[in-house]
């Protein structure tokens, strides 16, 4: 991608993401990026933020997200999206690993990322927690 701004780093996380490599998705993160995401709350740190992106990849291999909406404002991207995929390997979780369930998954998300010198600096990730559980079979409906 030849956009350089924002717009395009955050663009080229995903594409990268997509093809699965997570070096080159996160190779214009700041070492000290902010995360925050309802699975892990907010740490701190390019090495947990590849941690999780690795074990999601482990998890839902042909894990990609499609890219809805972006939105662009000063320093600030804004993504509306959709992660999609089938659940074929260990999911870790905070009492352990989720063993694969085969499920697909159509889970919506909203992204929020901040670019400061050409740097990626946080990225805050929302979703819905039980959608995901439920849409893996771990749940049943409410």
């Amino acid at each position: 991608m030849s956009d350089h701004g924002p717009r395009g780093l955050v663009a080229r996380f995903y594409e990268e993401f997509d093809k699965g490599d997570i070096a080159a998705a996160t190779s214009v993160f700041s070492e000290e990026l902010e995360i925050t995401d309802p699975g892990m709350g907010t740490v701190r740190g390019i090495g947990p933020f590849r941690e999780y992106l690795e074990s999601f990849k482990r998890a839902i291999p042909d894990g990609r997200a499609i890219v809805q909406q972006l939105y662009e404002a000063g320093n600030a991207v804004i993504v509306e999206g959709r992660l999609v995929g089938t659940h074929t390997g260990p999911l870790r979780g905070p009492g352990g690993d989720i063993q694969p369930t085969g499920a697909s998954v159509n889970l919506r998300f909203a992204n929020v990322w901040c670019v400061e010198d050409g740097t990626i600096t946080c990225h805050h990730t929302y979703y819905d927690q039980l959608d995901l559980l439920t849409q893996l079979g771990l749940m049943s409906d409410a």
